[in-house]
């Protein structure tokens, strides 16, 4: 039985060593390189493919050449949530790099709305960026190619490059994700390779490398920005203003590369058609580079071009030129396909050589691309001038929190927000000074405003890869308006910078309790704030109000009640305890100095039901979303502070570790 076994086994997988690619594969030999500078054979005593790389081998080739060349410089513009450093490497000459404060201050400048400069002595911006899915791994392998590439190279072509045009390269995008797939496939790589697709070595266990720590899909946070990987880069890209960026995937393992454009059609109305020009143009570089190391390819087929929150869709919207790559993905290290057998090293090459084939295209179209971007943000100053609506108005009385949430989110996207200074109401909406806001549409971000604004009901194609319309205001559940006119509304003189939610105690005297109402964003986490510190909590069912400082204050159903007495902690203690949940969640608490109150329940009444603590149970693994599960681990851990201690892989395994009976679905 046991060699029918394995005689079985030996027939359902094809079993082969497997010769590793020398250096010459991967590089272009129209260049000579620089001996000094270490290849990337070198430093890692292994041949580009034969293992997967993980993060800290990237991050310590980049400072390696840092240190040697005068072309390079790194910085890190972010940290992941295990800690992992993201870094740039820019990649420039050695005369630029001395100016190169001074030169990114006049490639800013020279598209912003009505600026005089000319194209003379502006550098073009070029940004590679490689896996933010971590487990699509040829192209942050690939990265490693490019840096040595651009330090080593010699000759005139490479010296034109650097003259004209900055170029940074950022390896990984993900380095949370890609760390988790890297150990995985190496973990089960053998010396004789197996490229059955029934490998567990294709099969990672859940979640997987694709997404973050949280679990999240950061290739669709570009507009989010709730992760500090997207918060980084996003602050970088406005920063730098490329004109040029690449993002690096891979598909299915049965296709072969597919760069863009996409499918006509299925383009966001928003996006200039330039930009799509353009991108023809770029595609044209694409295809001859394939072409010449015999690369099959598609283009203009699947993928659209319609969410701005993709890392090849939000450049589209800022005046850049996105690019989206996908390459086969192998996963491991050689792998049975329907177009043969395919190494990692092969994807590795091709991502390598639409790199190379992008920084061409850039060099040959320089003027072309810093025009498209310069007409790009003055155009958009005409849009929003010629444009029926003349401003957006949002804002909420009862959530600041969530408002100075979107506040922020705007000033990331570079979009300027004014405070609203008088009392408004559109379309039957109250806007209240102090809480509400007002985006001008006659800005140079007119069209992301207006994609994070309006409201899109009709599409010319009703296919898409993924996500199709949003409407920021209502994700974030806020009162928003359109304004036609600005006529009656009063604006602050400048634009709206950071906020911070400030909670405060409202009330004097000596309370005989405290509330808060239970409609901010944040009052679950000043709530087990409370319970934690062992305080007693109830929460009201039904409605009541108290005058407090001459104002009357409605209180309704759901609101959080603390007495001052019968707790672990003195009243001062209490009030000090309160006033800091108060401050570090945005929240107002109210001081009540009576227990009777003129209108609805008072505060002994049974209709106040103690509250217990929460224990959260949250299923994780098997046939659970990750994307769902990372969302409410997210949530709890970053958002609420609140602990979420059993994450139990299955049913099947709740039921064991609690002896519980299985029963019958």
């Amino acid at each position: 039985m046991k060699k029918l076994l394995m005689s079985f086994v030996l027939a359902a997988g094809f079993l082969f060593s497997v010769a590793q690619e020398k250096l010459s594969y991967f590089l272009p030999d129209d260049v000579s390189y620089n001996e000094a500078i270490p290849t990337p054979e070198d430093f890692f005593h292994q041949q580009i493919g034969e293992w997967h790389l993980s993060h800290d081998q990237l991050l310590s080739y980049v400072k390696e050449i840092a240190r040697l060349s005068d072309r390079a410089i790194v910085y890190e513009y972010a940290r992941s949530y295990e800690n992992r450093p993201l870094f740039h490497v820019v990649f420039t000459s050695k005369e630029n790099q001395r100016n190169l404060d001074q030169l990114k201050e006049r490639h800013y400048q020279y598209s912003e709305p009505g600026s005089q400069i000319t194209t003379e002595d502006v550098p073009l911006v070029v940004s590679l960026t490689y896996n933010i899915h971590g487990n699509e791994s040829s192209g942050g392998n690939a990265s490693v190619l490019t840096v040595y590439y651009l330090t080593a190279a010699e000759g005139e072509k490479i010296d034109e490059l650097l003259k004209n045009t900055i170029v940074i390269v950022d390896p990984c995008l993900n380095p949370d994700g890609f760390t988790r797939h890297s150990a995985w496939a190496n973990m089960h790589q053998s010396n004789v390779s197996d490229g059955d697709s029934n490998s567990r070595q294709f099969d990672e266990v859940w979640p997987g490398g694709r997404p973050n720590h949280y679990w999240f899909d950061l290739n669709r946070d570009y507009l989010l920005l709730v992760h500090p990987e997207s918060r980084g880069r996003v602050e970088k890209f406005h920063e730098w203003k490329p004109n040029i960026v690449t993002d690096h995937h891979e598909m299915g393992a049965n296709s072969t590369f597919f760069f863009q454009p996409g499918v006509h059609t299925r383009n966001n109305p928003l996006t200039p058609e330039s930009n799509y020009e353009l991108t023809r143009k770029i595609a044209a570089y694409h295809a001859r580079y394939l072409d010449k190391i015999g690369a099959p390819y598609f283009s203009e087929e699947q993928f659209d071009d319609f969410y701005f929150g993709k890392g090849s869709s939000y450049p589209d919207i800022n005046g850049s030129i996105g690019i989206l790559f996908e390459q086969a993905g192998f996963k491991g290290r050689v792998r049975e396909t329907s177009n043969g057998i395919r190494k990692l090293a092969y994807g590795i090459r091709n991502q390598f050589t639409v790199s190379l084939s992008t920084l061409d295209a850039a060099m040959n179209l320089h003027d072309e691309l810093l025009d498209m971007q310069k007409d790009f943000y003055n155009d958009a100053i005409k849009l929003g001038k010629q444009s029926k609506t003349k401003a957006y108005i949002f804002g909420s009385e009862t959530d600041k929190v969530k408002t100075q949430l979107f506040v922020d989110l705007l000033n990331r996207h570079q979009i300027d927000v004014y405070a609203n200074t008088k009392d408004a109401t559109v379309d039957g909406k109250e806007f209240k000074a102090g809480s509400s806001f007002v985006v001008p549409v006659g800005q140079k971000q007119y069209r992301l405003l207006t994609s994070i604004f309006g409201e899109a009901h009709d599409f010319t194609d009703t296919t898409f890869y993924d996500v199709s319309t949003w409407t920021f205001t209502r994700a974030y559940g806020l009162p928003s308006a359109s304004l036609n006119s600005l006529s009656g509304i009063s604006l602050s003189n400048n634009p709206v910078k950071s906020l911070q939610p400030e909670g405060k105690i409202i009330g004097s005297g000596h309370p005989v309790a405290y509330v808060f109402r239970w409609n901010e964003y944040s009052a679950p986490k000043a709530l087990y704030q409370l319970q934690a510190a062992g305080l007693t909590t109830k929460v009201a069912s039904a409605k009541f109000s108290f005058k407090i400082d001459s104002k009357e204050e409605k209180f309704e159903n759901g609101t959080i009640l603390v007495s001052v007495y019968d707790q672990p902690k003195s009243p001062d203690q209490l009030k000090s305890l309160v006033s800091s949940v108060a401050q570090n969640s945005g929240i107002d608490f109210y001081a009540l100095s009576t227990g009777l109150s003129p209108q609805g329940i008072d505060l002994g009444s049974n209709n106040f039901e103690k509250l217990s603590c929460p224990q959260i149970l949250l299923f994780v693994g098997g046939s659970t979303s990750s994307l769902d599960a990372g969302e409410i681990w997210h949530l709890f851990d970053q958002r609420f502070d609140q602990p979420h201690g059993l994450r139990i892989r299955s049913i099947e395994n709740l039921l064991n570790r609690f002896s519980l009976p299985h029963l019958r679905i």
